[in-house]
């Protein structure tokens, strides 16, 4: 059986609903984190968090120069990516996280595949466990991962495993609550970085609004903002006055929009909401 070409890859990938980006494969001497390491970018890519690419890029970028592929992670594409890269982190992944179809084989462990939940999902480094820190990479918004057909520099090429025909929609619903620290080294940071912790809802907090469709009056707009200020100031455990101004940001500003009537949502949401306090920290 022919393997299929850089080119049909990325069309398949982007039929699935994925958004997809070029990477110059590895060359000799490249440092890593550069350009010609096989996983640096050459390019500015953020255009492609926002959307997917045309067929006329698809040709550009993978009919002419072999090319690596890369996967946006997020929102867009809809994905979470588990990167678990030591026989340590395979165990824990094992016990820890549900089976999905979607799979990488990589060269030095696997990409595992899950439909993105619909709220920000951080970039990770080496999970946190009670047996320390382990292998075990997320790759959610703002990230992306090596697609199967893409060459590490170690001469392993990507490929797919388990079952990909299986629809993206289908796949295991990620949930951060998954990669959980522990309770007490969890405190330990809290009490350590508490500035850091606040700063970080804040930035994932806007994350999630930029991700986020802005309401329009007369379109749901009353349900969107009550839902919106649910994730901010319970999800988020934001303040009520930041919540209000982030809020305000995201939808108000304009026409037919009220500073009155974002701080209602707020306080209603904070009162009446259903999100557990800091569920999305």
């Amino acid at each position: 059986m022919s393997v299929p070409s850089t080119l049909t890859i990325a069309r398949r990938l982007v039929t699935r609903g994925l958004s997809v980006f070029p990477v110059p494969p590895p060359r000799p001497g490249a440092p890593p984190g550069a350009p010609g390491d096989g996983k640096a970018p050459a390019m500015k890519w953020g255009t492609y968090q926002q959307r997917v690419p045309t067929p006329h890029e698809l040709v550009e970028w993978f009919a002419r120069a072999p090319m690596n592929i890369a996967v946006v992670t997020g929102a867009l594409s809809g994905v979470v990516v588990v990167d678990v890269d030591s026989d340590a982190a395979r165990a824990w992944a094992d016990a820890h996280l549900p089976r999905t179809p979607w799979h990488t084989v990589t060269a030095k462990g696997r990409h595992l595949w899950f439909q993105h939940p619909g709220v920000p999902v951080a970039n990770r480094a080496r999970l946190a466990t009670e047996a320390g820190k382990i292998l075990l990479d997320v790759r959610g918004d703002g990230g992306y991962v090596l697609a199967p057909g893409s060459r590490h520099a170690s001469g392993v090429h990507y490929r797919c495993a388990g079952d990909w025909h299986v629809p993206r929609v289908q796949l295991p619903r990620f949930c951060p609550s998954w990669l959980d620290v522990p309770v007490a080294t969890l405190h330990e940071e809290v009490t350590k970085h508490s500035t850091r912790a606040v700063v970080d809802a804040h930035v994932r907090a806007r994350a999630y609004l930029a991700a986020t469709p802005r309401p329009e009056i007369g379109h749901g707009s009353d349900l969107a903002t009550f839902t919106a200020a649910c994730r901010l100031v319970r999800g988020f455990a934001l303040s009520e006055l930041d919540t209000e101004q982030l809020l305000w940001e995201w939808a108000g500003d304009r026409p037919g929009w009220t500073r009155a009537w974002i701080t209602q949502k707020v306080q209603s949401a904070h009162k009446h909401g259903k999100e557990l306090i800091g569920a999305l920290l």
